[in-house]
């Protein structure tokens, strides 16, 4: 093993140990506080404006091994009577003086009842203005399902596949509930000929991958020509998620080469937003708004959560009780905390790692602060990992650097499955 590899096997070893201790200690919600039962609202201001409103719809079919996210086994009786909850929901934040840009509709299975996620993205739109609803699915619905009732309702289509390779579709769960890897591309295919903008998910880092394999499913992707492509390592949660997910991964020593592989033969055809995500380099230009991207965003639905300013919300995870509480007059938001001046810097951190450049001067524009005096610790060990390399009064992330940001990413999808654990609790 060179130094080079020594150096960052020994700085992702150490940042992993180091992110597993900053998440249980800034997304405890051990302090998080619970609301009035019937608010009504959350304090906003007559017109207050938003980046995100995000909605989530928590049932499913069937239940895949490894997804942490809020849902339960569907029943259209309980489906039916929260979609009409989530509606007086939505009316009545917007009522309240809420305005966000886009919509982001997530789950769960979103399109489990399309007659239903239809009339809630109706009545957003005769309420208020909107630039883009975005919504999540799996590729089965476009076989299964009837799609082009979403046309000109849904701009971006966001298409979880995790993986073309039967094997690991076998191994998660997936092949029986969405089947095998060559329907999957015919499904994908034509959600791609139906939807404006399409972004597809895929992931790597299962047991038995090797570059190669990972590669494979990379340019069966790219022939699809989606216009993003998404990928990321299979993520290791901190509790429970952590036991589901451990009969499927493989070794740590293993990503960087894949890593390295996926950058390489996205290269051609696809442009690094972040080291996450990839636009396409043809046809019209791709406008890249991550989910994530740090922007304030508020959460309606059981199961969702919310961030303006440093306020943390947290709707209900108990789809009962949220249904009681809308039909009482209330919002779905359960309980609320502060977050912390750092955990939002880090959160920009990695944000800005993701992107590649730390900008010192827009950095203290926007909080105050240099980068210095925000991360003293995590610069010294970003330059000295080799993770990052200065250029006048800014920071430039390396091939490395690139790596380590994909790293951060996954730490913070472990957080966010942290917070789904405790939230459930909270709800109990």
């Amino acid at each position: 093993m060179s130094f080079t590899d020594l150096r960052l096997s020994l700085t992702t070893q150490s940042l992993d140990f180091v992110m597993q201790r900053t998440i249980t200690q800034s997304l405890s919600l051990a302090d998080a506080k619970a609301l009035p039962i019937l608010t009504s609202s959350v304090g906003f201001t007559l017109e207050q404006h938003i980046e995100t409103l995000y909605i989530h719809i928590p049932f499913c079919h069937t239940l895949c091994r490894f997804c942490s996210f809020h849902k339960i086994k569907y029943n259209q009786e309980k489906a039916l009577e929260y979609f009409q909850a989530l509606r007086k929901e939505i009316r009545r934040v917007i009522e309240g003086g809420l305005r966000f840009n886009r919509v982001y509709i997530g789950g769960g299975t979103t399109t489990i009842l399309e007659d239903e996620l239809v009339k809630t993205i109706e009545l957003i739109k005769s309420l208020t203005t909107v630039r883009e609803v975005s919504c999540e699915t799996d590729p089965s619905y476009f076989r299964t399902g009837n799609p082009e009732i979403l046309n000109g309702l849904v701009d971006r289509m966001s298409i979880g596949l995790q993986s073309f390779d039967d094997r690991i579709l076998k191994a998660s769960g997936r092949f029986e509930k969405f089947g095998s890897g060559d329907e999957q591309a015919i499904d994908i295919k034509r959600g791609i000929e139906l939807f404006p903008t399409v972004n597809v998910d895929l992931m790597y880092g299962f047991k038995g991958q090797t570059p190669g394999s990972v590669v494979s499913d990379i340019k069966r992707m790219i022939q699809l020509e989606p216009d993003q492509i998404t990928t990321y390592p299979l993520t290791i949660g901190i509790g429970k998620s952590r036991k589901k997910s451990q009969c499927l991964v493989g070794e740590a020593k293993e990503l960087f080469p894949q890593f390295l592989a996926v950058k390489q033969v996205m290269s051609d055809r696809y442009i690094m937003e972040f080291p996450w995500t990839y636009s396409r380099n043809f046809g019209q230009a791709v406008e890249n708004k991550y989910v994530l991207d740090g922007e304030n965003c508020f959460g309606v639905g059981s199961g969702a959560f919310g961030r303006f300013g440093e306020q943390f919300q947290i709707s209900s995870f108990n789809i009962d009780k949220y249904i009681q509480l809308i039909n009482r007059g209330g919002v779905g938001t359960s309980h609320h905390k502060l977050l912390s001046v750092k955990s939002i810097n880090q959160h920009h951190l990695m944000i800005m790692m993701g992107k590649g450049h730390l900008d010192n001067d827009l950095f203290k524009a926007h909080t105050g602060m240099s980068l210095w005096q925000a991360f003293p610790v995590e610069l010294a060990y970003l330059l000295a990992s080799g993770a990052l390399i200065k250029r006048s009064d800014s920071y430039f992330t390396t091939e490395a650097g690139q790596f380590i940001a994909l790293k951060m990413f996954s730490g913070f999808l472990a957080g966010m499955d942290y917070l789904r654990e405790q939230a459930i609790e909270l709800a109990a």
